[in-house]
């Protein structure tokens, strides 16, 4: 029996999908974390990040959609990961409640830090530059009876989101639109991944080249699967630290051969 499946299409010419992003250095995954793809819908929905200074709670649709959810992404483009170097000057909360200064770096408490002068932080930001990802999100099988409507849901957040949608930061906006569509035409994840249109390079050189020669050119996809490997850190677990838990996920490659494309 066929699965409904909400296909995401996520393309641009930046997009940043952190998996230890914190303090001064901002890296990026190769590819969308599942706790990024969950934030997306969260920003569609207009669901407020919980902030324990501002008593901001946690909205537990989050964590909810994480768990009743599977998650898979098929990498069309990977992109080229570039780091961009600046700097930022304020005053910065640290985890211990404190503030950084120019003259606390250790940290101070906020009603001291307004006195002193700002700091300046030096950071490293990572993006991927040029990448497409074709994203599905399936509800898990023991979750179906209760969550028949999720996905259509879902689907009308993403059709008129509550805010902007980006791909991981908010600098990084999309080339096209975010939302594919909700389909239930496939038996599973893997069948879609491996019929599903592919986003084929830009250039043109490029794709008059595969057309000449595409032996051997495979693509990467992962999905969630309960005989996978802990392959994953990027499961959702709501704390003032954002720490994340281990998933379980399968990994395939797809040949090209065997896909349709979609010129951008």
């Amino acid at each position: 029996m066929a699965e409904p499946i909400l296909l995401l299409r996520l393309e641009g010419p930046l997009q940043s999908w952190g998996l230890r992003a914190r303090w001064s250095r901002r890296d990026t995954g190769p590819e969308p974390t599942k706790s990024a793809i969950i934030g997306l819908l969260g920003c569609a929905a207009g669901i407020l990040r919980p902030d324990w200074r501002s008593g901001v709670e946690p909205d537990r649709r989050i964590e909810q959609w994480d768990e009743v959810l599977n998650f898979g992404v098929r990498i069309d483009r990977p992109g080229m990961i570039e780091t961009d170097y600046h700097t930022v000057q304020g005053r910065f909360w640290q985890a211990n409640g404190k503030m950084k200064t120019a003259l606390s770096v250790s940290g101070t408490y906020p009603e001291k830090a307004e006195r002193e002068p700002p700091h300046t932080e030096i950071t490293w930001r990572d993006y991927v530059h040029d990448a497409a990802f074709l994203v599905a999100l399936a509800v898990k099988p023991e979750y179906q009876h209760d969550n028949q409507c999720l996905l259509e849901n879902l689907t009308g957040y993403l059709q008129c989101p509550k805010w902007p949608l980006y791909l991981g930061r908010r600098a990084c906006v999309s080339s096209r639109p975010v939302l594919d569509r909700l389909t239930d035409e496939y038996q599973d994840m893997e069948t879609a991944f491996r019929v599903e249109p592919w986003a084929t390079p830009r250039s043109p050189k490029e794709r008059k080249s595969l057309q000449r020669d595409k032996r051997g050119i495979k693509l990467l996809a992962w999905f969630e699967s309960p005989d996978g490997e802990y392959e994953r850190q990027d499961a959702i677990r709501l704390n003032q630290l954002r720490f994340y838990d281990f998933r379980r996920c399968r990994r395939i490659e797809i040949d090209i051969n065997s896909l349709p494309w979609r010129i951008p």
